[in-house]
Parts: structure tokens; C-alpha cells; sequence
């Protein structure tokens, strides 16, 4: 399958994900590109309040873990790239 992709096709893998991701988010029609946003809102919303509830520390909790924040960053800019992508064809 990857055979009979173009260089050029496959140029959406390359790269950072999160600019990739900015990238697809700007291109995308504005229908898909709102609804995805408004996804990420709300899964925001539903941690912020439920680290708000746990009364963890959250300046300490982004100093400690500020690798893996990045990490996730990048697994959902690439789950978030994936569902866009998937929804455009």
C-alpha cells in the first residue's frame, strides 16, 4: 500500500506533529476543522475540573512532568491530524 504513495503524500507524516497538526487544522473545511476544536475544548474542560478536584498542585504537577506533556502533545496533535484526515475524504 505504502508503495503507491507519492513522496509528497507522504510528506504529511513527516515532521513535527504539532506543526503538522496547525498545518491540517488551517487547511481543513471550517466544518470539520470547529468540530474538532470544540472536541479538544471539552476534553480540556473535563481535565481541567477534574484536576481542579483532585487539589493536586498544577504548577508543580507541569514542572515534573514536562516531558511527558510533550509527548501527549504530540499523540494528540497526531490522533487529532488522524481523525480530520480521516473525516475529509
Amino acid at each position: 500500500m505504502w508503495e503507491e504513495w507519492s513522496d509528497n503524500e507522504l510528506e504529511v507524516l513527516q515532521g513535527d506533529p504539532i506543526d503538522k497538526w496547525g498545518d491540517i487544522i488551517l487547511n481543513a473545511s471550517p466544518t470539520l476543522a470547529k468540530k474538532e476544536l470544540d472536541r479538544i475544548l471539552e476534553m480540556l474542560a473535563v481535565y481541567e475540573l477534574a484536576f481542579e478536584e483532585s487539589g493536586a498542585d498544577l504548577r508543580k504537577f507541569l514542572h515534573t512532568h514536562k516531558e511527558a506533556i510533550q509527548a501527549q502533545k504530540r499523540n494528540i496533535a497526531i490522533e487529532s491530524s488522524a481523525k480530520i484526515l480521516s473525516e475529509n475524504e
